[in-house]
């Protein structure tokens, strides 16, 4: 059976003019709808879903960035820790140079005890350590220790740092200190 408009307009031209009038206002709603569904609501869909794609991956890329420039900053610190590895001296202890800047900023007299210890890290690496307990400091002596250690020519760090006030005496204090030094093992 083939399809034949004119069949179609036959039909339209029998019916009434009320009839033709719902019939032209019904076809017209279904292009519109028609086009509304199919053609505009899926442009407007896509365009949304793009844009959202597009805030996302902008979002990505400013924390890409940022992971980016963290990294850039940490590998300028591990540059500049190997060359105070490679400057490090051979010869330097640890142990006789902070008995010597403790002496110098608290006094002999408030150190409780000085305890070395060396750790491996790896196989190009190794940490020394000295834990320093110190008692009946001031304040003043504490500041002025950590500012000779961490500011000195050698590149120590404290790993642990725990200050306890004296309940007898509140203008002192008790210390305890974990100093550490890096240095490249030779192969």
């Amino acid at each position: 059976m083939k399809y034949d408009p004119r069949q179609l307009l036959n039909y339209f031209g029998r019916l009434a003019p009320r009839e033709r009038l719902l019939v032209g206002l019904a076809a017209v709603s279904v292009v519109v709808i028609g086009l509304y569904s199919f053609v505009w609501d899926p442009l407007q869909g896509n365009g949304a879903a793009i844009a959202r794609r597009i805030a996302a991956k902008e979002k990505d890329l400013a924390e890409i960035q940022k992971e980016r420039d963290t990294y850039l900053d940490l590998m300028r610190h591990i540059e500049a820790n190997q060359s105070l590895l490679a400057q490090g001296d051979e010869n330097f202890s640890l142990f006789a140079y902070l008995d010597n800047a403790v002496g110098q900023s608290v006094g002999r007299e408030h150190v409780t005890s000085m305890n070395p210890a060396n750790k491996n890290i790896g196989t190009d690496y190794q940490e020394q350590t000295v834990e320093i307990h110190l008692t009946q400091i001031s304040l003043s002596q504490l500041v002025d220790l950590l500012y000779r250690i961490e500011k000195g020519d050698h590149p120590l760090r404290f790993s642990r740092l725990q200050v306890k006030k004296r309940y007898n005496d509140i203008r002192n204090f008790d210390a305890t200190a974990t100093v550490s030094l890096l240095k490249a093992v030779n192969p």
